[in-house]
């Protein structure tokens, strides 16, 4: 472990903007209570969006095989297929709610050039009819499950108002008349049948989000596709990355180390001609010659750097990302947290450039007083995270800083999230995997 304060002094408070602890597969931990309220809304929520979903989708499937002979009938009916595969995505959303994470999405890359080549890929997709098997699923087995739960909830609230509202009856009811003795029973009753709703609604919601899952989530097929995308996306990612670190490199040099040292061979060349007539002019021309040097020297070793850094070969990412913070004129607090463990070379240099390029930032565009980084270890994955008291407003753009990382990262089957809301704070937090 490695403590950096770059100001001598340590900040002692928690960063602001620091996210929770997370996995890599970006699951946040609930504490009970809360969890026991995200599977009673997952079930619940059921009831309204199934009765919706019934009500919309039998209208328009109806008003399209209607007018099928018609020409309005067709594109009524791509319309519909496209916004049921549209709830299908909002129902892998929801379902992060019991899960902890959202259900991957499943469709297919689309290759079609028009409007009607795509329509057909999408009806040729598997998924696309088993996303509608889930929308069928939802407005008949949904419904009806959604209903049971809010009975039984609605059993339990109304048993235990009773006394609240005993007084409220006429005095001749049935239910006054039996005294304190059916109250205590009612009472009693409910919180049995609480009990019995909230295991029911906890099944329910694994249940349900377990078929969810099993329906919505991407087949074998689907994966090999996304995947085959998804390395097409970030080869040419990382092409257009290491084409602008090349261009940068040739700019540093031609317009820095280059220059200079041009200008020492022609100081060097002027030295030599004056050395036998004029010792000391020679010996001011060496002098300066000398000094430009020593600033080429500078900048071949801070290109070197920008490539990769020595010290990150031999010492490891405490001590290189350490000098990261010495050099940041923003304090800060540095905990690297990964033992004796060390990541594969690919991902530890990745790791060091995404703190070198967050402080970069943090030191010349936030205005932020004092900073953190973290790195440790969440699994079989490398988790980085930087934050700042800031300004905020940091962005993911074309040809950026955070943009040539996070190519670099999902280069590495890693991601890069950016939270940076206008005004402040900034948080990024970078997941490397690492497992064989």
């Amino acid at each position: 472990m490695s403590t950096v304060a770059t100001a001598g002094e340590e900040p002692t408070e928690p960063m602001p903007g620091v996210l929770p602890p997370a996995g890599p597969s970006g699951r946040r931990r609930r504490g009970p209570i809360r969890q026991a309220a995200a599977e009673f809304l997952y079930v619940t929520a059921a009831l309204p969006l199934g009765v919706l979903w019934l009500t919309v989708f039998v209208v328009a499937l109806s008003v399209g095989a209607g007018l099928f002979v018609l020409v309005i009938g067709i594109p009524i009916l791509v319309w519909t297929m496209m916004g049921w595969r549209g709830v299908a995505s909002l129902e892998r959303d929801r379902a992060a709610l019991v899960l902890g994470a959202p259900i991957p999405p499943s469709e297919r890359p689309l290759t079609g050039a028009r409007a009607r080549d795509r329509a057909r890929e999408r009806m040729a997709d598997p998924a696309t009819w088993r996303d509608l098997g889930y929308l069928a699923l939802l407005t008949s087995a949904g419904l009806l499950m959604a209903t049971i739960i809010v009975a039984l909830w609605a059993t339990v609230a109304a048993a235990l108002a009773y006394p609240f509202v005993r007084g409220t009856m006429p005095e001749q009811a049935w239910f006054v008349r039996q005294g304190d003795d059916l109250t205590i029973g009612i009472v009693a009753g409910g919180v049995v049948v609480g009990v019995i709703a909230l295991l029911a609604t906890s099944a329910a919601a694994h249940g349900w989000a377990a078929l969810a899952r099993r329906l919505l989530a991407p087949d074998a097929e689907a994966l090999l596709a996304q995947r085959v995308s998804t390395l097409e996306e970030t080869r040419a990612g990382v092409v257009d990355s290491a084409d602008a670190t090349l261009r940068r490199i040739e700019r540093d040099l031609h317009d820095g180390a280059q220059h200079r040292l041009a200008y020492i061979a022609m100081t060097l060349s002027r030295a030599q001609d004056k050395i036998a007539e004029d010792p000391e002019g020679a010996a001011e021309l060496l002098d300066g010659a000398h000094v430009e040097s020593k600033k080429a020297m500078k900048e071949l070793r801070d290109l070197v750097r920008g490539i990769h850094p020595s010290v990150l070969s031999d010492r490891g990412l405490d001590a290189a990302v350490s000098g990261l913070g010495e050099r940041c004129a923003v304090p800060v607090a540095i905990r690297v947290d990964i033992g004796d463990r060390r990541p594969p070379a690919a991902v530890e240099t990745a790791a060091y450039f995404v703190v070198a390029e967050s402080l970069t930032n943090v030191d010349r565009h936030s205005r932020a007083t004092r900073a953190t980084v973290e790195i440790r270890w969440e699994g079989d994955a490398l988790e980085v995270t930087i934050a700042d008291d800031g300004h905020g407003g940091a962005r993911r753009a074309p040809g950026s800083g955070l943009e040539g990382l996070a190519q670099r990262l999902e280069a590495l089957d890693g991601r890069l999230v950016v939270t940076s809301p206008s005004g402040g704070p900034t948080t990024i937090r970078a997941e490397l995997p690492c497992a064989s």
